[in-house]
């Protein structure tokens, strides 16, 4: 029996769970109803990407498109223009004020919501979930021994926790080895080698704190492919709902398999360049395009995009602030930075450092180097299937959900919905957040999540108590 005082758990309280909360607050009808966040941060809002780390790192997008609010596209640069009048719209903006304005956007629809309506914020670690019967409610075991019952469960807790990597087996509690970057102690001050894992966004990010921390560390940074995030523009395309329109008209016939995706994707990129555009114009198009695409590939095309073709476009889709490209450039430049194309084949404890064996991409003789800490940049990968995350691996050992195929996320239905082993859509039991890869491949961005929480917000307040 469902409780007369509807409640709505959210697990997590980085961008997505905050973004949904508020959307919850604005649309809700004044009914009885409660709205839970639980988090096990000190500080709403934050996450992981927007917290206050004292190195200033920089969003990755302007603040014209940096908005969390889908109908009012500038309200974050004027959230910020309030704070400083010479904060431009077009500015790459420090993460730390991005948390700020989530903070006020939640404390504003905490204030201005309905009668019947109210917010609660839980620190905590949810670990468990267990459905009373087939619909819910469910009930959800929180550390300290505490639980909560809840009409309504949303999962917006982000990735998997990052797992060691393979080729480190049993280092996963050696001081030297971070496979979280994101740890406080990544960036210690004795080091003087440090070996980055990956050289995407999340290295720049880490090779900038650690050089900003260490004025004498020596960084160096690995990958298959050795490339760096193209930079981005402080300009926004026009048009391009167009563009993927022509896209999607490219490939109206027929199956999707990988190979014809990227003939397509050349094809407009010379198209775009003879009518004045440039391939920003066609990365923009294609990040549009990309769900209803990616829907209609088979898994072995997808799981040939992600062998061959996913590095180009994280490497042109997800791209890195010119300030930041220029910092990475001086570090370069001054013999601090070294980025490398190969493979890790092991790393061993070296007697309080560690040793390092690698194979440079198109050569047959290994390398070594040793290197006073190695850490983790790779990005998420396919890591679910691996987790020890408590709450993941419950929700997996119970049915409740499943992972895609190819363990890039969870199996979703519509607006999120979590499908479990007998392949059937809960009703009360979504997920929001980057690990909708699986069905909808967009999805780690601002431009995407905004949408999937407003779209889930509309959806569960019209959902009857």
């Amino acid at each position: 029996m469902r409780s007369p005082l509807r409640t709505i758990a959210i697990i997590g309280g980085g961008f997505c769970g905050t973004v949904l909360a508020v959307n919850l607050l604005r649309r809700l009808p004044g009914q009885p109803c409660r709205i839970v966040l639980i988090e096990r941060r000190e500080q709403l809002g934050r996450g992981v990407a927007y917290q206050a780390t004292g190195h200033r790192l920089l969003l990755n997008v302007p603040a014209e498109r940096m908005s969390a609010d889908v109908q009012d596209p500038l309200q974050f640069a004027r959230f910020a223009q309030r704070r400083d009048p010479a904060l431009g719209a077009q500015h790459f903006l420090p993460r730390e004020l991005y948390g700020d304005y989530l903070q006020e956007l939640l404390r504003e629809a905490v204030q201005a919501a309905p009668a019947g309506v109210t917010f609660e914020a839980i620190r905590g670690e949810a670990s468990a979930l267990h459905r009373i019967n087939g619909n819910g409610p469910y009930l959800i075991g929180l550390s300290e021994r505490r639980r909560l019952l809840a009409n309504d469960v949303v999962l917006a807790c982000g990735d998997a926790p990052p797992v060691d990597v393979p080729c480190a087996p049993g280092l996963g509690q050696h001081p030297c080895y971070m496979c979280d970057p994101h740890q406080p102690a990544a960036l210690g001050a004795d080091c003087g080698r440090m070996l980055l894992i990956g050289t995407a966004l999340t290295m720049a990010d880490v090779a900038l704190a650690a050089a900003a921390h260490n004025k004498g560390v020596e960084l160096h940074a690995l990958s298959r492919h050795g490339l760096l995030p193209a930079i981005q523009s402080d300009t926004a395309s026009h048009g391009v709902d167009a563009i993927a329109d022509e896209l999607r008209a490219c490939l109206a016939d027929g199956p999707i398999r990988a190979r014809r995706l990227l003939r397509a994707f050349r094809a407009l990129t010379r198209d775009l360049r003879r009518r004045g555009g440039d391939w920003l114009d066609a990365v923009n198009a294609a990040r549009i395009a990309a769900p209803e695409l990616w829907q209609r590939m088979p898994t072995v095309e997808r799981n040939r995009f992600l062998r061959h073709l996913r590095v180009y476009w994280d490497m042109h889709r997800h791209r890195m602030p010119p300030a930041t490209a220029a910092h990475l450039a001086r570090l370069r430049g001054a013999g601090r930075l070294h980025i490398h194309a190969g493979h890790v084949r092991s790393i061993e404890d070296a007697g309080g450092s560690l040793r390092v064996c690698w194979r440079p991409r198109g050569a047959s003789a290994l390398r070594e180097l040793t290197v006073d800490r190695v850490i983790d940049c790779s990005g998420s990968g396919r890591r679910l299937g691996r987790t020890r995350d408590p709450l993941l691996r419950d929700l997996m050992a119970s049915g409740l959900a499943v992972t895609d195929p190819l363990s890039l996320g969870w199996l979703t239905g519509a607006h999120g919905a979590l499908i479990d082993r007998d392949g059937r859509a809960a009703r009360h039991l979504y997920y929001l957040g980057p690990m909708l890869r699986a069905a909808h491949w967009e999805a780690t961005a601002v431009g995407e999540l905004r949408v999937y929480a407003q779209q889930l917000a509309t959806a569960l307040a019209q959902v009857t108590a």
